[in-house]
């Protein structure tokens, strides 16, 4: 593939050009599917061809020039897997003691009233 932007234009051309050949030949064989294939093939071709030539008459923004780069901030130290670890068990207990609290607080009904007397 070529380097020079013009020489990329033409390249994409000549591929269109070969494609369009290579359709037309299908077509005169009588193979529909195959000359339609190579068409697409051809339009996609002349489709970047055209895309290239638009992208080098676009000159380079100023402002993008001008611009400073963007600052990346640094991020930050990942924690030790033990941390992390120990910090999973206390939420877990924290958890466990949160749902075996309320049952602890709550009066017992006294014994007295399920005997029978």
């Amino acid at each position: 593939m070529p380097v020079d932007f013009g020489e990329i234009t033409a390249y994409h051309k000549e591929e269109a050009a070969r494609h369009y050949a290579l359709a037309q030949a299908a077509r005169d064989r009588g193979s529909l599917a195959e000359a339609e294939f190579q068409a697409s093939l051809a339009a996609r071709w002349d489709e970047v061809a055209q895309e290239q030539k638009i992208g080098m008459r676009q000159e380079p923004s100023r402002r993008m020039a001008n611009q400073r780069p963007i600052r990346r901030f640094p991020e930050p130290q990942p924690m030790p897997f033990a941390v992390v670890c120990l910090l999973a068990v206390v939420r877990g207990f924290k958890r466990i003691a949160e749902a075996i609290h309320p049952s602890m607080t709550k009066r017992s009904d006294p014994i007295d009233r399920f005997l029978i007397h």
